[in-house]
This record gives structure tokens, sequence and C-alpha cells, in this order.
């Protein structure tokens, strides 16, 4: 597991917690909690992006695409 997937998955913790038990009267609080959710909203999906692109590498390479009716 790298250095980034750690921080990454502390990150969905902090999140979390931070929605729990948010102070919802205090816009700092607030402002960060959706700027946090927005780039890790946008992590994931460049993340989901990418490993779509290598699976579908990896399907070329060994030409699995042919086996399937």
């Amino acid at each position: 597991m790298t250095f980034f997937t750690k921080i990454y998955r502390i990150a969905w913790l902090v999140l979390i917690l931070l929605i729990v038990f948010l102070d919802r009267n205090n816009l700092y609080w607030v402002a960060g909690t959706i700027t946090l959710l927005l780039l890790l909203s946008g992590i994931a999906v460049l993340r989901f992006l990418d490993s779509r692109n290598e699976w579908r590498e990896i399907i070329k390479e060994e030409n699995l695409d042919k086996d399937i009716p």
C-alpha cells in the first residue's frame, strides 16, 4: 500500500467523522467539509477511470474479449 493510498483512506475517515460530529453553525467547518468532500470525490473518479483503463489494457493483452460470446 502506497503512502498516497494511506492518506486517501484516512481522509475518507476524517470526512465521515466531520460529517457526523460537525458543528453546522460554523461556516468554516462546513466549507472545509464540503471542500474535502469535493476533493475526495474527484480523486475517486480519477482513480476509477485509471483502473478502468488498466483493465482494458489487460483484456486486450490477454485477448479475453474474444472469448466472450
